[in-house]
């Protein structure tokens, strides 16, 4: 029988980070955009995302000062998060004949701060933070150094040492080969069992220690919790006949959920799964159906018909 107290702990820790999420959820889109330009593609920018979130919410218990910029604090601690990752790598390429601002850094187009933001990636992580902030997200020098914890001349240094690297063309360095992707047979396997809505067969392609995520939401391990939970809710309990395919996004084969939406039934995108696995079975399995801006990417570079669902269940 479960411990009462656990189960009470359990269920006050949710109703806290429901609440902490509620909050925050505004700033989700502007949240995912600072991290989609500090990463190199959009499953990082997620992961920094949830891992920045996660970061906030355990935060908040210690400390001894109201927040009185929440969306400020949201970039400081993604910031961190992402220096911390990054202090071991080193710059990468920049394309040629990109003409970056000058130092004054006068009001910038729309076309001018999404090229930054792209481009923005390839500078070393100070720098990289420095110059999203200032000239895309539009801090202050005094904004970022309370967000790093530096002076302002640091971070006018910084600034100016990436916006002259941007200004320069660099060598180009061939791109990093992609990890060992999952085995195209049990891609189809996984897809060839869900449309036919066998569950056993479904459920015995994932190792006994597997692991899946529902990105930001929900957290399984072990094949007996993938089967009972997230596999049984997504094959039997939503509405809409979902329907499974495996499609290419970026040199990686995913898979897309589509579903019957509306009056009308029309087949529309609303998941994509990715995979981690070898041989017969799955060690992982990540859902990223509440997150709303890495499904629109995605499903955008795939010309397919989207819904999205929101970031939590309603």
């Amino acid at each position: 029988m479960a411990d009462p107290i656990a189960r009470e702990f359990t269920v006050e820790v949710r109703k806290l980070r429901r609440r902490f999420l509620d909050q925050i959820e505004p700033l989700r889109p502007d949240l995912f955009r600072y991290c989609r330009a500090l990463c190199g593609n959009v499953f990082d920018a997620e992961d920094l995302v949830q891992e920045t979130l996660l970061k906030a919410f355990s935060k908040l218990s210690e400390m001894h000062w109201q927040v009185d910029n929440p969306r400020a604090w949201l970039f400081r601690v993604a910031s961190n998060q992402f220096i911390d990752q990054q202090r071991k790598h080193s710059p990468t390429a920049m394309p040629d004949n990109f003409d970056a601002p000058s130092n004054s850094a006068p009001e910038l187009s729309a076309e001018i701060r999404e090229a930054l933001a792209q481009l923005a990636s390839r500078l070393p992580a100070q720098e990289r933070v420095a110059v999203l902030l200032k000239d895309v997200f539009d801090f202050s020098l005094e904004e970022i150094a309370a967000q790093l914890g530096t002076t302002s001349g640091a971070v006018k240094a910084a600034l100016s040492r990436g916006r002259a690297k941007l200004s320069q063309p660099l060598p180009r360095q061939t791109a990093p080969t992609r990890a060992h992707q999952v085995p195209r047979a049990l891609l189809d396997a996984f897809c060839e069992a869900f449309n036919k809505r066998d569950f056993e067969r479904l459920s015995n392609l994932f190792a006994e220690d597997a692991v899946a995520d529902v990105v930001g939401m929900v957290y399984e391990l072990g094949r007996e919790q993938i089967k009972k939970g997230s596999l049984a809710h997504t094959m039997f309990d939503e509405a809409g006949e979902p329907s499974a395919e495996v499609r290419q996004f970026a040199g990686e084969d995913v898979v897309v959920l589509w579903y019957a939406v509306g009056e009308s039934k029309e087949r529309r995108v609303r998941d994509v799964l990715r995979f981690a696995g070898s041989g017969s079975l799955f060690s992982l399995m990540r859902y990223y159906y509440f997150c709303p801006e890495t499904l629109a990417e995605i499903i955008s570079a795939l010309g397919l018909p989207l819904t999205t669902n929101g970031y939590r269940y309603t």
